[in-house]
């Protein structure tokens, strides 16, 4: 996968340096002084561990980076940019899932745009609001990290603070969520409902994880029913928790003959999927399942991409004027289909309010900058009895298989 580090090796032996709360002393606030151009930040977001810019410069200018400053570093990170109509637009990346990987921020900083030799200041256009960060739990270590928008006398400015806090109780590594719960039983084979397969192997996966040293959280931990969307709904547990990876749980069904079943990873729209190819091609090689058949959706071996298609837009809107609720807002066939992947992004993965039913909140985190990083896994077809077996018996494969590139990708 590509990430953008802004890391050299005297940034493990600097910790705590750099920029503070008694700022003027710092001689990064004198080199402020002495900057006469300025840029503009319209969105500055986290998703999942993913830190990203975008803005302008009101004119055109060539070979734009972002600039990291303290008083012992400069590190600078290559925009993408486009010149039209006289501005300059700058953003650091085009996968959400890719960007500044802030578990490898281990110092203090301004930002600053730079073109040449010429250096520009950072100034907030938009009414996002400032970012905190928690750090992956390793070795029972975690980092604060901040991420704001300053005033120092009439300079306005952009910092990063990087401090070793202990992880405060209702903040969490990741989360999983067992699909279904309660009444709402999922898929059916005979005697056996999706809702408990997906229970079992979540308990099973956050016990290994947490043996792994990770802090894990469950959107439900026994066969009850939870709501999507509210305050303490499923989608808004990871925004709660700041998690940085989401996996959703759950087993599929199909009325057609889908032989013996097989993987599908659904991910978010516009990210990056390595990760999503190397979790389904890691639990087709440790267990005795396939990739699936279903090309519906399909972007490579065991990996799905649903959007919402015309007519999914029609039935919604069909459906709200019907009941009498407003439509759903922010809607389009960019929009992720999942909602457990697509609501818990925030304004990165196009979350929107949920109207389909006006006695509920809807999702009150649908405006938030800062979103966690979703994957739905269906790890099987329950509709299949080979599959059906292979689920049943071969548990802890698929736990070992999932567990190793949750590690490998949160770098554990």
């Amino acid at each position: 996968m590509k990430k953008i580090f802004i890391l050299i090796c005297i940034m493990f032996t600097t910790i705590g340096c750099g920029v503070s709360n008694a700022l003027e002393d710092d001689p990064v606030f004198d080199f402020m002084e002495n900057i006469e151009e300025s840029a503009f930040i319209d969105s500055y977001t986290i998703y999942g561990r993913f830190f990203n810019l975008e803005g302008y410069v009101n004119k055109e200018v060539d070979d734009l980076v972002l600039i990291f400053k303290n008083k012992e570093i400069e590190n600078e990170v290559k925009l993408i940019t486009n010149l039209k109509n006289g501005k300059t637009k700058f953003k650091t990346n085009e996968y959400i899932n890719e960007g500044i990987d802030l578990e490898h921020v281990t110092d203090n900083y301004l930002l600053f745009l730079k073109s040449g030799e010429t250096y520009y200041k950072l100034k907030k256009d938009t009414k996002q609001d400032d970012l905190e960060y928690y750090t992956v739990t390793r070795n029972q270590k975690n980092y604060q990290i901040n991420i704001k928008f300053n005033k120092l006398d009439e300079d306005e400015y952009l910092s990063i603070e990087t401090k070793e806090e202990k992880l405060p109780s209702n903040i969490y590594d990741l989360v999983i969520d067992p699909g279904h719960g309660g009444i709402d039983v999922g898929a059916i084979n005979g005697k056996y409902h999706e809702s408990d397969i997906n229970l079992s192997y979540s308990l099973l996966l956050k016990e290994k994880l947490e043996e792994d040293g990770l802090k894990v959280k469950l959107t439900r931990e026994s066969d009850v029913g939870i709501e999507n969307y509210g305050k303490n709904g499923r989608v808004s547990i990871p925004y709660q928790t700041k998690a940085k990876l989401l996996l959703s749980i759950h087993q599929n069904s199909a009325t057609l003959n889908v032989g013996s079943g097989g993987v599908e990873v659904y991910v978010p729209n516009h990210a990056n999927l390595v990760f999503a190819k190397k979790l389904a091609s890691n639990i087709v090689e440790n267990t005795s399942t396939k990739f699936s058949s279903n090309v519906s959706n399909k972007v490579d071996k065991g990996v799905y991409l649903r959007t919402l298609t015309k007519s999914d837009l029609q039935t919604m809107e069909d459906d709200a004027k019907k009941d009498g609720y407003k439509p759903y807002e922010r809607a389009n066939t960019d929009s992720t289909y999942y909602y457990m992947i697509r609501e818990t992004g925030g304004i990165i993965t196009g979350a929107y309010v949920d109207g389909r039913n006006p006695k509920k909140e809807g999702n009150p985190y649908y405006n938030s900058n800062h979103g966690c990083e979703s994957y739905l896994v269906e790890l099987g077809y329950v509709s299949s009895n080979v599959n059906l077996n292979i689920l049943l018996t071969e548990k802890e494969k698929y736990i070992e298989a999932i567990e190793k590139m949750v590690k490998e990708y949160l770098e554990i």
